[in-house]
C-alpha cells in the first residue's frame, strides 16, 4: 500500500513537472520571436501571476499600488453603433494586472475547493443583476442594429471589470489587520499620486493622473482624490491616536492642492456635498463645521489661485462667442456646459424610443455624464438597478458606521458614505461609475466595508454565544447545588 501511494505521488509530481516543462518551452519559443520589450512584459506577467497564485493578498497589494500609477500600453478604435463615433479602448497596466489577478484567483479556487469561488455577501445579487441588465440591453441593441459587432460586449467587460476587485477582496479578507494594511497601502499610493500630480502644476496645464497618455483626464484624478480624501477625512475624524490623525490631516491638505488644480468643475461641484455629508454624520460638530466652511470660503475668495477661480467663473462669464449658449434666468452658461446640457436633453428625448432597456452599450452617441448614459444605454432597467446597487452600498456604509465601536471601521464606513455621495455628484459631469481608475479603489473600499460588517456580526454572534453558554453553565450549577 505504501509502495502504491509513493508511486502515485511520484506519478503526480512527474505529470506536474512535464506540464511545467512544456509550458516553459512554449513561452521560450514565443519570446524568441518577440521584441525584447514584449518578452520582458511576458516575464513580468508570469512572475506576477505566480506571486498572485501563491498569495492572492500579494496580488491585491500590487493592484492597489497600480491604481493610477500603471502605464498606458496603447489604445485602439472600435466602431460604435449608428450614432456613435469611433471610440478608443485604452489598455493600462492595472487592466492587465486585474486579468492576471482574476485568472490566478479562479485557478486557486479550482485547485483548493475549500476556498469557494464567491463568498456570499449582501451585494452579490445586486451586482449580478446589474451586469445582466447591461448584457441584455447590449444584446437587444445588437439585435435591433444599434450595436455593431462585438464592440458593445467589449465595453460591457470594461465597465464591469472593477467588480472583480470587490469579489477578490470580499473573498480573501480574513482579519482586521488585513484591512488596516490595505488602507495603509491605499493611502501611500494616494500620496505618491498627489506628488506626481503636484509636480505638473508649474507646467500651467490642468493636472491629471500619471500615465494618462497624450490627453490627460483631470476629471478622473478629481474623482479619485475626492473618494480617497473622504476616506482620509473619515479616518482622521474617528481614530484616537493623535500622532496618526495629525499625519492624516496633513495628507488630506496635501491632496487638496492637486485636487484644485485639476480644474474639474464636476469635482468642485461634488466637494461641498461631501462636506455636508460629514456634517450630517457628525451632528454634535455641525456648528463648528459651518463656521469652518465660512472660513474656508473667505480664504478661498482671498487666496485661491487665479487659474482655479477663472475656471469656476468661466462657466458664467465666458464672454462673447458666436456659438449658442444656454441662459438660466439672467445667467448665461459657457458653450461647454451648454453643449453638455443639450446632449442631455437629446438623450432624454431619444431614450423614449427604447425606454425599458435602452439602445445597448455603444448603441448611442458618446455622453460624458453618468445618468443620461445609463438611460440611453440600459433604459429604466439600468437606472433602477444602478440605484438599487448604490442603495446597498450606502446601507453597508451606514451599518458599519452606526454599529461598530472600532475607530478604524467607523472611519472607513464614514469615508465610504461621504465618498459615494461625492462620486454621485461627480457623475453629473463624468461617467464616474464607468471609469476603472476611480471604480477600482471604490470597490476595494466597498469590499473592505462589507467584510468589516461581517467581522462585526461574527464578533457579536460569538459574544452572544459566550453569554448564553455562561448563563447555561450558571443555571446548571444552581440546579446541581439544588439537587444536592
Amino acid at each position: 500500500m505504501a509502495f502504491k501511494s509513493n508511486s502515485n505521488l511520484m506519478s503526480g509530481q512527474s505529470s506536474f513537472l512535464l506540464v511545467i516543462t512544456v509550458f516553459c518551452l512554449i513561452i521560450a519559443a514565443v519570446m524568441a520571436k518577440l521584441p525584447p520589450a514584449y518578452g520582458g512584459v511576458i516575464v513580468v506577467g508570469i512572475i506576477v501571476f505566480m506571486a498572485t497564485f501563491m498569495s492572492t493578498e500579494a496580488g491585491l497589494y500590487l493592484l492597489i499600488c497600480s491604481m493610477l500609477l500603471s502605464p498606458e500600453f496603447g489604445s485602439g478604435g472600435l466602431e460604435g453603433g449608428d450614432t456613435t463615433a469611433s471610440r478608443g479602448v485604452t489598455i493600462r497596466g492595472e487592466d492587465m494586472l486585474l486579468v492576471l489577478l482574476g485568472f490566478a484567483w479562479l485557478m486557486r479556487t479550482a485547485i483548493h475547493k475549500d476556498l469557494g469561488l464567491i463568498r456570499p455577501t449582501p451585494l452579490n445579487g445586486s451586482i449580478g443583476i446589474y451586469v445582466a441588465v447591461y448584457l441584455f440591453a447590449t444584446l437587444a441593441g445588437f439585435i435591433a442594429g444599434h450595436v455593431r459587432g462585438i464592440t458593445g460586449f467589449f465595453y460591457v467587460l470594461k465597465y464591469v471589470e472593477y467588480f472583480i476587485v470587490y469579489f477578490i477582496v470580499s473573498n480573501n479578507l480574513e482579519t482586521r489587520d488585513q484591512i488596516r494594511r490595505f488602507i495603509i497601502t491605499m493611502l501611500i499610493t494616494a500620496f505618491i499620486v498627489s506628488i506626481t500630480a503636484t509636480a505638473q502644476i508649474p507646467g500651467g496645464e490642468r493636472v491629471s493622473a500619471p500615465f494618462e497618455g497624450e490627453r490627460g483626464e483631470p476629471n478622473t484624478l478629481g474623482g479619485y482624490l475626492l473618494l480617497i480624501g473622504s476616506v482620509v477625512a473619515g479616518l482622521a475624524i474617528n481614530l484616537k491616536d493623535k500622532s496618526i490623525t495629525r499625519w492624516l490631516w496633513m495628507l488630506l491638505a496635501f491632496m487638496f492642492i492637486p485636487f484644485m488644480f485639476t480644474q474639474s468643475r464636476g469635482s468642485y461641484l461634488a466637494l461641498p456635498f461631501v462636506y455636508m455629508t460629514f456634517g450630517f454624520l457628525l451632528p454634535s460638530k455641525r456648528i463648528k463645521m459651518v463656521v469652518l466652511a465660512v472660513v474656508f470660503f473667505i480664504f478661498g475668495v482671498l487666496f485661491m489661485p487665479a487659474t482655479v477661480t477663472d475656471r469656476i467663473m468661466y462657466t458664467f462669464e465666458q464672454g462673447y462667442t458666436q456659438q449658442k449658449k444656454v441662459k438660466i434666468g439672467d445667467v448665461e452658461l459657457d458653450t461647454s456646459t451648454t453643449e453638455r446640457l443639450e446632449s442631455w436633453t437629446r438623450a432624454l428625448s431619444d431614450g423614449i424610443k427604447s425606454p425599458i432597456w435602452g439602445f445597448g452599450v455603444t448603441g448611442y452617441g458618446f455622453l460624458d455624464a453618468q445618468y443620461p448614459r445609463i438611460w440611453v444605454e440600459t433604459g429604466l432597467l439600468g437606472l433602477f438597478f444602478f440605484g438599487s446597487l448604490m442603495y446597498k452600498v450606502f446601507k453597508q456604509g451606514f451599518q458599519l458606521y452606526g454599529n461598530t465601536e472600532d475607530p478604524l471601521f467607523k472611519g472607513l464606513g464614514m469615508g465610504l458614505i461621504a465618498g459615494t455621495v461625492g462620486l454621485l455628484f461627480h457623475a453629473l459631469g463624468a461617467n464616474t461609475f464607468m471609469i476603472v481608475r476611480v471604480m477600482e479603489p471604490f470597490w476595494l473600499i466597498v469590499g473592505m466595508v462589507v467584510f468589516a460588517n461581517k467581522l462585526e456580526a461574527d464578533a457579536a454572534a460569538k459574544e452572544i454565544a459566550e453569554e448564553v453558554e455562561t448563563t447555561a453553565s450558571g443555571v446548571a450549577a444552581i440546579r446541581a447545588r439544588g439537587s444536592a
